[in-house]
């Protein structure tokens, strides 16, 4: 049968259920301010109960109840909007990665600008009409070498900055791929920790969750969680956390003859094989550096070679300041690097923007501009007005069937920078703006209310004051039956 002191022990469970649930809440509050905390709540359940003692007892006749205990501590996440925000971040950082570095690579250009080389090459076009109406004036040949200098100048420092941001990115991978090693060795220690509990430690499973969500911004994972709350962690189908083993990444500079430089590509440690990556600031790191920054460096090469090569050949037409010159005496006005003196430029040269220079037997004796078509003919200037020319005519070849002029040759390279450019904007925009939605998913089923917890502090309050008067109410009915009932007649 039910038992004198049952009351007590109902109220004393109260009791212990309210403290807890009040620990809770000031859990809550106190990690207010935390960006991987997740609101814990405490699952109230009645205990077990028994039959109510009763003569001629049937089951009908119902069951006793003994109080309330503390059955679980929720963790409030949803998992399905977890799984969206990381998928959300590997794009997210994939495509902020891509517009700061084509942002970058505009800098660079400074198109339209007065210190790009479209300005330069303006102002070289201008000298040489100059040129063609006093090719007699030495001042104004010095003029048409200076801005040639600022050209070969303008071009090869866009050239070694394009250089420099893809070497600084080759580099960098291999710091992110050791951030990825690291975070991979700090989940499966986690998993350990989150097994040997035995229990749901909500505090662990945040922090293995922000850990999760550190890593999907590097790399695109794939996540699993098993029956005891471990997690693996995959990359293009191939392990990187299992449970409690990691399994690390390494970086290899693997050599490019076309693009004169080792190329950092990741591999996994264990067999070697390439790491499949798609996704991520790594993945997008890699694009940049293999795609985008390369192509805007050929592109570069390749109308620095055209131009160059054109221009030669007019210029190898004409006579000089002394009458020497024609087709049977070469002397190109750009030289490059490694080329052998009196050669013409390779037109399969590869890398012409970076070593393109204002031939130094020109720039040491402007008399060798060859301005005039006329052996002998000082004042004939009618060679450097073909070269002015090629300003306004169709020279470098675009195709078969195509051709457009040195001008709309660069200006075709920054449109098609340009555009990528305005691309990795629009598409930075666009996952920013679902990054925020699941954000504001997560945070308002996860995220902590104060004006919620207080409200919980105030209900739980209460709930232990009246718990705590059922006590008293309790313990003096106990002593009334103890100290007073059956005195009279003593």
């Amino acid at each position: 049968m039910r038992t004198t002191f049952s009351g007590i022990s109902i109220a004393l469970r109260a009791l212990q259920a309210q403290q807890v649930s009040l620990d809770i809440t000031g859990h809550n509050v106190a990690n207010v301010n935390n960006p991987n905390f997740s609101r814990q709540t405490a699952l109230h359940s009645a205990t077990k109960p028994y039959p109510a003692p009763m003569m001629g007892y049937t089951p009908s006749s119902g069951q006793l109840g003994t109080g309330v205990e503390i059955s679980q501590i929720n963790r409030m996440r949803d998992s399905f909007v977890d799984l969206r925000l990381r998928q959300q971040l590997h794009n997210l950082n994939y495509w902020n990665t891509m517009q700061d570095g084509l942002k970058q690579v505009e800098l660079f250009f400074n198109e339209p600008g007065e210190n790009g080389i479209h300005h330069a090459l303006d102002q070289f076009w201008d000298s040489l009409q100059d040129l063609s109406r006093e090719p007699d004036f030495f001042s104004v040949r010095e003029v048409v070498i200076q801005r040639a200098q600022v050209l070969v100048e303008s071009i090869t420092a866009t050239r070694g900055q394009l250089q420099n941001l893809r070497d600084n990115l080759n580099e960098n991978i291999t710091f992110k791929i050791s951030e990825v090693n690291s975070l991979a060795k700090r989940l499966a220690d986690l998993n350990v920790q989150i097994s040997a509990t035995g229990s749901l430690p909500n505090d662990l499973l945040d922090a293995r969750d922000a850990l999760l969500e550190e890593l999907s911004q590097l790399v695109d994972i794939e996540v699993v969680q098993d029956h005891a709350n471990m997690v693996s962690v995959a990359i293009g189908g191939s392990s990187l956390v299992h449970r409690g083993t990691s399994h690390s990444l390494m970086t290899n500079g693997v050599a490019s003859e076309a693009e004169n430089y080792k190329k950092n590509q990741v591999f996994w440690s264990a067999t070697g094989n390439v790491v499949k990556l798609s996704s991520g600031e790594i993945a997008g790191m890699m694009r940049l550096r293999d795609q985008e920054i390369q192509q805007a460096i050929n592109d570069l090469d390749t109308w620095t070679r055209d131009f160059a090569l054109e221009f030669n050949r007019r210029h190898e037409e004409g006579y000089d300041f002394d009458g020497d010159g024609g087709l049977g005496l070469p002397l190109s006005f750009f030289t490059f690097d490694n080329q052998v003196p009196g050669d013409p430029p390779d037109p399969n040269f590869p890398f012409a923007a970076q070593n393109i220079r204002v031939n130094t037997e020109i720039a040491d004796n402007v008399g060798k501009i060859r301005a005039s078509l006329i052996p002998g003919a000082v004042g004939n200037g009618e060679n450097a007005l073909k070269l002015a020319r090629l300003r306004f005519e169709p020279v470098i070849e675009v195709d078969e069937e195509t051709q457009v002029t040195v001008a709309d040759a660069f200006n075709s390279l920054i449109s098609r920078l340009g555009v990528s450019t305005q691309k990795a904007v629009k598409m930075a925009e666009n996952e920013a703006t679902l990054e925020a939605h699941l954000r504001n998913l997560k945070e308002s089923h996860s995220g902590v209310s104060l004006d919620e917890e207080m409200a919980n502090m105030i209900r739980y309050q209460h709930a232990y004051s009246a718990a705590a008067r059922m006590m008293t109410a309790v313990d003096e009915t106990l002593d009334t039956i103890i100290n007073r009932l059956g005195i009279v007649g003593r």
